[in-house]
């Protein structure tokens, strides 16, 4: 708890840090620690930032129905209706009608018409649904069209764990196929009526058309350059001169502080100070990465305690850049390089940069300096 307490920073009142000192309490058991502490602050969102790009490649079922609908129960055979627009809206809603209730039906479009959005396609669904309680179970499925090289409507498919029990065609009969079903019929019926051609788009074509014709590439480098433009940094102004300053950690507690055993770890009134129980282990090195001159600077700045970890802290670094320019950053200072969040700028002070933050005693001491100016004729 302490060494949390410590890193991230408690409030500076003494209300706040108990509040939130009994909350980390009642949350720590199974935590890990501070995710900046544990890994590249950008790497969840750049994670985040790929999966989402790879997924948006892969094809998917969508449900037509926003509200989200049931779906039939898995195992047990399903009566797969493949219907269309080009049925016409009488015909449609009576198959509505027909399947609305029965959790065993799954009614099937291929996609929204040509140049129609998938929201207009949604509503004028919607409008067909309008009266019919329960809504039946509809999705948009492409992919059970070329499955089962469905190329007319309407099509029912009974399917059964990825088989196909039996198939009609030019029925809209639920119950004329369920009647084939208990007679024991199997196999492929053939057609009984009239079929028409699909209305709809195949999505899943229009997908892999739309994604061919992408700029991958760029789209990529968009997105990178989306994830540093948006980044918020905790900018400081520039050392001007060699100082030393000691921050206290001490804190005084307003009430009693009680672990979720019921156990006492602080009474009211009693001074804590973390340093007294747990060393803080850590060389924080603070710099602007955009500014070469603080760079330079650092890069000859050591840490009292030789033995303790040390972490670069970053209050900004080159947009323009980007991963490359912090891929060269690290490579320069051997070392990772993380972003200088609120909390740890608020919990040590900070005012100028660059600046080494580490313990001395039972107290932090933060040493900002100067910045080195490169000689005459020298590039830094």
């Amino acid at each position: 708890m302490l060494a949390i307490l410590l890193t991230h920073g408690a409030a500076q009142a003494e209300e706040d840090w108990l509040t939130r000192s009994q909350t980390i309490l009642d949350r720590l058991e199974g935590q890990s620690r501070p995710a900046w502490l544990n890994s590249n602050p950008y790497q969840a969102e750049a994670n985040q930032q790929a999966l989402d790009i790879v997924n948006a490649s892969k094809s998917k079922t969508l449900a037509a129905m926003p509200d989200g609908l049931a779906t039939p129960s898995q195992g047990k055979p399903v009566r797969v209706m493949f219907v269309s627009f080009s049925l016409g809206e009488p015909v449609l809603k009576g198959i509505f009608q027909e399947a609305s209730g029965q959790e065993d039906v799954l009614l099937v479009f291929r996609g929204p018409k040509p140049r129609q959005k998938l929201p207009g396609f949604f509503a004028e669904l919607k409008a067909m649904l309008k009266d019919i309680d329960p809504v039946p179970n509809i999705v948009i499925d492409p992919t059970r069209f070329q499955k089962w090289k469905v190329a007319t409507v309407p099509e029912i498919v009974v399917e059964a764990q990825g088989r196909a029990l039996l198939r009609v065609k030019g029925v809209i009969s639920l119950d004329w196929v369920k009647s084939r079903q208990n007679a024991g019929r199997q196999g492929d019926l053939g057609r009984f009526g009239e079929v028409y051609d699909i209305a709809e788009i195949d999505l899943l074509e229009a997908i892999k058309s739309r994604l061919a014709t992408l700029d991958r590439p760029r789209l990529k480098q968009q997105a990178i350059a989306r994830f540093w433009q948006k980044r918020q940094f905790e900018v400081l102004p520039e050392s001007r001169e060699d100082r030393d300053r000691l921050i206290d950690l001490t804190v005084t507690a307003p009430r009693d502080l009680v672990a979720p055993n019921g156990n006492l770890i602080i009474r009211a009134g009693y001074a804590v100070n973390p340093l007294d129980q747990l060393a803080f282990g850590l060389c924080l090195i603070v710099f602007d990465a955009t500014q070469p001159a603080q760079v330079d600077t650092v890069r000859q700045l050591s840490c009292r305690d030789k033995n303790t970890r040390v972490l670069y802290l970053a209050t900004q670094l080159s947009r323009q850049d980007g991963w490359e320019g912090l891929k060269k950053l690290e490579t320069m200072l051997d070392a990772p390089v993380y972003l200088l969040t609120p909390d740890v700028r608020q919990r040590f002070q900070l005012q100028h940069v660059p600046a080494v933050v580490e313990q001395s005693g039972n107290r932090i001491v933060v040493r900002e300096r100067k910045v080195l100016k490169p000689a005459a004729g020298e590039k830094s």
